[in-house]
């Protein structure tokens, strides 16, 4: 069928990108991790830039650290190895959105520094640590019921045993034939002595087989599947947006422009030169290294805006923490910055904040609203407080989500009980009848 277009037409429709757009577009998305491996190759086709100055560029970014008014109380994280891989990205915002008091969630991220590549803490690590910071018993074992609360389940614990247990615990199995045959023989499962189980704990062996299936789909290696901050690529902060002088301060973590350098000494060669095939060799990689600098100020340009306008709209979370991030969407800032959508989606694409509250992917600051009758609440909201709400519950007599929707009456918040099931899924949280 005839549509009206002809190939002509439509060709004519479709805008063709110079090699010089299609470069600032790759630079734009690119996380600042990725941006120095990628430079790294531009260096071995193009002899001309210097790779000193990026290479110097790239460690003061990778050690920079931003100091907050607060100088006067040492961070406990300190004390352990700088790393923000994606696991320790992941259990800072958790333990964020649980709103521990400022000296649980201190000790908290330390705890999550101390993690192994399984998940598991060391007793002569946490030792080592309570006395070199001086922490209460008290809240040092809150500070850890807090981590094993997190996702994945048994994160946080100190052996294998303890690692099973979490994980039953958190599927409502605390007391069932797997606990205890996870907590008294889990030497003895390992090593398939089923009917010595059944004969030392009573229970019969048609149970300990069940037991056994039940157990072999839990993970006693948590993290083992995930990027771990001993072995993974590099994550770092793009941005950083903290209080200094009792104002707002916005910084980049990028390699700039001025980390483009052009090696002087091919410089003096391409205005010296005769010879018209060295001097166009030069002459096109030094236009194509200014090309690359102005693509490294375009991003870091569009970068600040983004990250000042995110400051400016998303105030009230940067002031007061992860309860008041309010309802926002990339087509918003396009507006307000008078940028395209698709430039503001390619800025943020992959890029990681840090504030006082942690680090979180930029994605995280664009929650969509998810209560028509309160256009402030959003779905990080509504989790933030069932996750509250369950964790302060009586364990004894656990909240239905029918009595969880009262609750979250009373802070003001409305929604359906099919609501409150359904993000209590997503978080991990078992059914009241499974707690």
């Amino acid at each position: 069928m005839d549509n009206g277009f002809s190939a002509q037409q439509l060709q004519e429709q479709v805008q063709i990108l110079s090699p010089r757009q299609m470069q600032s577009l790759r630079v734009l998305q690119m996380p600042s991790t990725e941006l120095y491996d990628y430079l790294m190759k531009e260096l071995e086709e193009n002899p001309v830039i210097t790779f000193d100055s990026i290479d110097y560029a790239e460690k003061c970014r990778r050690n920079s650290h931003y100091t907050t008014d607060d100088s006067s109380e040492p961070s406990l994280a300190d004390i352990i190895a700088d790393d923000n891989s994606s696991p320790i990205v992941s259990l800072r915002i958790q333990y964020s959105m649980l709103k521990p008091p400022p000296e649980i969630e201190r000790i908290g991220y330390a705890l999550i520094y101390l993690l192994d590549e399984n998940g598991y803490l060391y007793y002569e690590d946490v030792e080592r640590l309570a006395q070199a910071s001086n922490i209460s018993l008290d809240n040092l074992k809150t500070a850890i019921d807090l981590l094993q609360s997190l996702e994945p389940a048994g994160v946080g614990a100190f052996n294998p045993r303890e690692c099973i247990l979490l994980q039953l615990e958190r599927k409502g199995l605390k007391g069932s034939d797997a606990w205890k045959v996870a907590q008294d023989y889990l030497d003895l499962l390992s090593k398939n002595q089923l009917p010595q189980i059944a004969k030392k704990s009573g229970i019969p062996l048609h149970r300990v087989v069940n037991a056994q299936q039940i157990i072999k789909t839990l993970n006693p290696k948590p993290l083992m599947m995930e990027a771990t901050h001993r072995n993974s690529g590099y994550i770092a902060p793009d941005i950083r947006i903290f209080k200094k002088d009792g104002k707002f301060t916005v910084e980049l973590n990028q390699l700039s422009a001025d980390s483009i350098i052009i090696d002087e000494t091919y410089s003096k060669i391409y205005k010296e030169t005769d010879n018209e095939t060295v001097r166009n060799f030069l002459g096109e990689n030094m236009k194509k290294a200014q090309w690359l600098r102005e693509s490294i100020r375009q991003r870091c340009e569009t970068l600040m805006a983004c990250a000042n306008q995110l400051l400016i709209s998303q105030l009230s979370f940067f002031e007061l923490g992860p309860d008041y991030l309010l309802p926002y969407s990339r087509k918003e800032m396009a507006e307000q910055l008078g940028r395209s959508e698709s430039t503001i989606s390619r800025a943020l694409k992959d890029k990681y904040i840090e504030c006082e509250w942690g680090m979180f992917p930029a994605d995280y600051f664009f929650p969509k609203q998810t209560v028509d009758a309160h256009p402030m609440v959003t779905k990080n909201t509504i989790e933030s407080s069932i996750q509250m709400i369950i964790n302060n519950e009586d364990r004894q007599s656990p909240l239905s989500d029918e009595a969880i929707v009262g609750v979250l009456k009373t802070m003001g918040i409305s929604v359906s009980r099919r609501t409150v099931a359904k993000y209590r899924d997503e978080l991990g949280i078992p059914a009241s009848s499974r707690r």
